[in-house]
């Protein structure tokens, strides 16, 4: 099971990332924040 986390970037973008290798550059620490629970949801159907 993966669990993927964000961190906000000096530019006010945010990035979703996971220890896999999976990351996501967003807009927005929301967006982001989506990003990851997509990521960790999906992960779980695989399972």
């Amino acid at each position: 099971m993966c669990y993927a986390d964000t961190t906000a970037n000096g530019d006010g973008t945010a990035t979703a990332y996971c220890y896999c290798g999976w990351s996501e550059n967003c807009d927005t620490m929301e967006i982001a924040e989506q990003a990851a629970e997509r990521h960790q949801n999906r992960q779980d159907d695989q399972d």
